[in-house]
């Protein structure tokens, strides 16, 4: 197999301005012809009459960060997302797992984070031993959500943050079944430089890299011309432009806001001077930053006359970060009134925003909350069937991977069911906690792995971190904070009590035994393959860039055109619909 790299237009301008919208040449079309799951045996009468998917993914969005659930605040200007939200269904029972890696890994193959991958994994990771799971990120034989979508017959794009694994080309986007991708593929880069180290993210063992790729290749001559989200929402731009509306589309745009580090244009944070606390107010702006660019994407979609058959899904990748750490600083976001946040498996760290919208939802769910149980796993089946596509991985089966978790949701969304028949009643939150009805079990924390404090246990240990309902500003540098007991097990219910205040497992010692046993049953099957350690090939595969280093494959040199002018400025500073 042959593939060349995407053609890519350059620009000249500085930062804080858009950069010019990378071109889709015949080297991206090479790459979405031959690419796994391509949908080459699909055709448009199959296709005919699905809706339009954009799936649009925020990063580290704090539950009390939301206009919707916190309504008339100066500090939170949301009016895309709320407007959405009215004229959609508020998922209030959405739920994710407690960190950005697990919860991209679960989204993109369907799987409970437990079954695909969990920890705090370096990108780099290789074993050496496994060719299929001795990696960070998702086995290289599962099958890949946009490959469903693609042999559904949808074309199939991206924009923004991957996190899903990069050592192999069968990693990538590309080689999950996205025709294009213009974004990067660690954890959180540089909003500006788009280098890795100048981020929260201590330097790895190849140091000061750039982490920008556009589809076949990096995306050279375009890190440091702009801020990142600028980028992406121009490319996501361009993907709508171009888009032959008669062919059903699912768009993918993952942005890094509201991750830090805090960085946002000036223009943006000026309105929010207010707010005295710098990471608090940077948060802020980031955040309106983040609404008036889900506004454009909207706007863009009516314009082209395809919003009235468009499916809008919105989430968070996990909780709002609430702590304090050394070398990555304040997380910035708030949940309140839920308990805990990112990395723990509190309400406030899993049960996520989360809402749906779009012409394509029955006017008469419109405006609606849906308490019934949602996981991050189940946009997989769902968008399999609505593509017409069996959801079922048999290349994974065949290679003994743990199946799809996923639940189709369709029905609670855009069928005839009705609220409160959802088919989902359990969650397997992490190999410490646990979700059946109404009850919720903690066992204890996740940390010392995502944290790399103890790699050995490997499940984890009895203490849970962030245990309290304070915001990821004003408060002391503490590698841990409120450290909770759970290793008898700390059970809630959370039905009657979802801001898990009250502790029974000593007045439901019957159901605390059900729920510990049920949850040892679960972890047998917990995914735990070696994913080695750092490889040195994948820092100089791409001469100063990250991208994959593991069956690439090869092409003639990119073409750069000269540059030009962008045809989508967004110099606005608010854009509402």
């Amino acid at each position: 197999q042959v593939r060349s790299r995407s053609e890519e237009q350059t620009s000249s301008l500085g930062r804080g301005r858009i950069a010019a919208m990378p071109r889709v040449g015949l080297g991206a079309l090479f790459v979405a012809a031959i690419a796994r799951g391509a949908g080459a045996h699909s055709n448009s009468s199959a296709a005919a009459g699905k809706p339009h998917i954009v799936l649009v993914l925020v990063d580290d969005w704090g539950w009390d960060n939301a206009g919707y659930h916190r309504p008339n605040d100066p500090e939170v200007v949301t009016p895309n997302v709320d407007q959405l939200v009215k004229q959609g269904i508020e998922l209030d029972r959405h739920y994710a797992y407690h960190y950005c890696s697990p919860s991209r890994s679960t989204l993109q193959s369907g799987r409970l984070s437990v079954h695909v991958a969990y920890g705090f994994d370096d990108p780099l990771l290789r074993s050496g031993t496994d060719p299929d799971s001795g990696f960070s990120g998702i086995p290289r034989n599962m099958t890949g959500l946009a490959e469903k979508m693609r042999a559904g017959g949808y074309r199939a794009h991206m924009t923004g943050k991957w996190d899903a694994g990069m050592a192999s080309w069968d990693h990538t986007p590309m080689g999950r079944g996205y025709e294009t991708f213009f974004g990067y593929y660690h954890h959180a880069e540089d909003y500006y430089t788009q280098r890795l180290s100048s981020s929260d993210v201590a330097p790895d063992i190849c140091g000061n890299l750039v982490d920008l790729w556009n589809t076949t290749g990096p995306a050279r001559t375009r890190n440091g011309t702009a801020y990142v989200e600028e980028m992406f929402t121009e490319n996501t731009m361009g993907i709508l432009d171009r888009h032959n509306p008669a062919e059903p589309l699912f768009l993918f745009h993952a942005f890094h806001l509201i991750h830090t580090p805090f960085q946002v244009p000036e223009v943006w944070e000026k309105p929010f001077m207010f707010i005295k606390n710098t990471q608090r107010r940077k948060y802020a702006a980031m955040l309106n930053y983040m609404d008036a660019v889900m506004g454009k994407i909207v706007a863009k979609l009516k314009e082209k006359g395809m919003w009235d058959n468009t499916l809008m899904v919105v989430s968070s990748d996990n909780g709002g970060p609430t702590y304090n750490l050394p070398v990555i600083g304040p997380g910035g976001a708030s949940n309140a009134p839920l308990r805990g946040g990112k990395m723990s498996d509190w309400e406030g760290g899993v049960r996520v925003n989360a809402f749906v919208s779009g012409g394509a939802v029955p006017v008469a769910k419109r405006g609606t909350k849906l308490a019934d149980f949602i996981h991050m796993a189940d946009w997989y089946a769902t968008f399999s069937r609505i593509a017409g596509v069996d959801p079922t991985d048999a290349r994974a089966a065949a290679a003994g991977l743990p199946p799809v978790d996923g639940i189709d949701q369709s029905g609670l969304l855009l069928g005839e069911a009705a609220p409160g028949t959802g088919q989902r009643t359990e969650i397997h939150l992490s190999a410490r906690a646990l979700v059946s009805g109404k009850w919720k079990l903690i066992t204890g924390g996740m940390t010392t792995i995502e944290m790399r404090l103890a790699p050995s246990l490997l499940l984890g240990d009895r203490w849970i971190p962030f245990s309290d309902y304070l915001p990821g500003y004003d408060i002391p540098e503490q590698i841990v904070r409120n450290l909770t007991n759970c290793h008898n097990g700390c059970l809630y219910d959370i039905f009657s009590d979802p801001y898990e205040t009250t502790e029974v497992s000593s007045a439901q010692p019957d159901v605390l035994a059900q729920m510990t046993a049920r949850l040892a049953e679960l972890n047998q099957r917990v995914f735990l393959p070696d994913r080695g350690v750092a490889d040195p090939a994948g820092c100089t595969r791409w001469n100063g860039f990250y991208g994959p280093w593991i069956d690439v494959p090869q092409g003639p040199p990119l073409v750069q055109p000269p540059a030009q002018p962008s045809a989508h400025p967004f110099a606005e500073r608010a854009f509402v619909i």
